[in-house]
């Protein structure tokens, strides 16, 4: 009973974010992708922005839609790319659609000030990130701390939407509140590092989201 209301809350509110696009040639994200994105817990101003930065030229969308059917047609290639990706970026429920890149990770926050031992309070929450794929930019590639650390993929995109997921809820008002004004500050505004297993090469992992950019 519960699933079924959640599903028909999503059918609404996937019409409601297309209403948006009713006066464009055609929607930048069809009813599958707005209810992809509710499944993963984004709001509808979220998503507004995420399918409005996406829009691109007739004719250079990567999905169509079957005859008498909402399944997502996906060419080959694309599919390539999405499983390369899942295998490649070090992080948990890597998903990509025709339009956005979304995966989750742990990040660590320190927030505060050192105590009397000169250790700061941190806090290590699961942090999902949106990023649109149309006009994305690779601006360099390496490990974290230049000679060790994570390998990376640093972008720049029209859209990167990042959240906390996990509860805060063991964490004073005040504590709360300097944990999001330090977690807002990590990332340039519509740039992030997206974080690459070791045994893959950070040059293929580039040109893969080139070619998905494009």
């Amino acid at each position: 009973m519960r699933a079924a209301l959640r599903n028909h809350t999503n059918i609404f509110l996937a019409s409601l974010v297309l209403m948006t696009f009713s006066g464009q040639a055609s929607a930048a994200c069809s009813r599958d992708d707005v209810t992809f994105y509710l499944d993963k817990g984004f709001s509808t101003d979220q998503i507004t922005a995420l399918c409005s930065e996406a829009s691109a030229p007739a004719g250079g969308a990567l999905k169509s839609e079957q005859q008498g059917s909402e399944q997502q047609s996906v060419p080959p290639a694309v599919d390539d790319n999405a499983m390369f990706l899942k295998r490649a970026i070090k992080a948990n429920k890597v998903d990509l659609s025709s339009s956005s890149l979304i995966y989750t990770q742990k990040i660590c926050i320190e927030y505060g000030e050192e105590d009397l031992f000169g250790f700061t309070p941190k806090v290590c929450p699961d942090v999902t990130y949106m990023i649109s794929l149309k006009g994305l930019e690779v601006l360099d590639t390496g490990k974290k701390y230049g000679f060790y650390g994570t390998k990376e993929v640093r972008i720049k995109s029209s859209v990167v939407e990042r959240e906390i997921i996990s509860e805060l809820k063991d964490k004073k008002p005040e504590e709360r509140e300097l944990i999001i004004e330090k977690f807002e500050s990590l990332d340039k505004d519509k740039e992030t590092a997206i974080p690459v297993r070791d045994d893959f090469s950070l040059d293929e992992v580039k040109q893969v989201l080139l070619e998905l950019s494009s």
